[in-house]
């Protein structure tokens, strides 16, 4: 099994991942019909943009297995710092495929750079990070991708602004090492994208705010992303 596969397809080229508005095979489906390079899953957390719970690994494991045997690489949200996974757990999810776990600083487990090193750690800066001049403090020497989750909640949905790309920009200044990845907290629109990358960042991660929660939805916008991409 070819392991930190999401590392290799951002340096070699920008890719387009799919946050699943739920963990549902038909989506995960759709997104890849799309032409999605990548899928996003989540466990243990009310996620706020899609509105949606996420249960535990026992409930969610056969359908992320399902998810996992499309051959797309899939990184995960583990959880909480109130409820994330245990080492097991995470033995077990490294073992089934998952190519890297992505959390916010606050809730990433000390523990899970080093217990499961097969699998890339993607560390997400949130509003809170700013004061601390997004610092990824002793987690700089063990993780490999950056999710720059900026934007606050009550702005979700919003259009994109050029502070964000200012933003942005600092952070992968900041950290050249790392590859870094936007989502699409703002209303994000296809055209924006060569806006995006020309901030140095590596990806861009469609989710429930411009795809929608449908296959359908999730299909067609994914490929309107997609055509974006490999026109940037």
């Amino acid at each position: 099994m070819e392991r930190r596969r999401t590392e290799r397809l951002l340096r070699e080229r920008p890719a387009l991942f799919v946050s699943l508005p739920r963990n549902d095979i038909r989506l995960a489906e759709a997104a890849l019909e799309g032409g999605a390079d990548g899928l996003k899953v989540h466990l243990n957390v009310a996620h706020h943009a899609s509105g949606t719970y996420f249960g535990s690994w026992s409930e969610e494991a056969s359908t992320i297995r399902a998810i996992l045997a499309g051959g797309a690489p899939v990184g995960m949200v583990p959880g909480t710092a109130e409820r994330t996974l245990t080492p097991a757990e995470a033995h077990e999810l490294a073992d089934a495929g998952i190519d890297f776990f992505d959390a916010y600083l606050q809730d990433m487990p000390a523990w899970l750079p080093e217990e499961t090193p097969e699998v890339s750690i993607m560390a997400a800066f949130g509003t809170g990070d700013a004061a601390r001049g997004w610092n990824l403090g002793a987690l700089a020497g063990h993780c490999q991708l950056l999710e720059l989750s900026i934007v606050p909640a009550e702005a979700y949905g919003s259009p994109l602004e050029e502070a964000d790309l200012a933003t942005y920009r600092d952070i992968v200044e900041r950290y050249p090492g790392l590859l870094a990845i936007v989502p699409t907290q703002r209303a994000i629109r296809p055209e924006q994208v060569q806006a995006l990358l020309a901030t140095g960042v590596r990806g861009v991660l469609i989710g429930a705010i411009v795809t929608g929660k449908t296959p359908e939805s999730v299909e067609r916008v994914t490929r309107e992303f997609a055509a974006a991409m490999h026109a940037a």
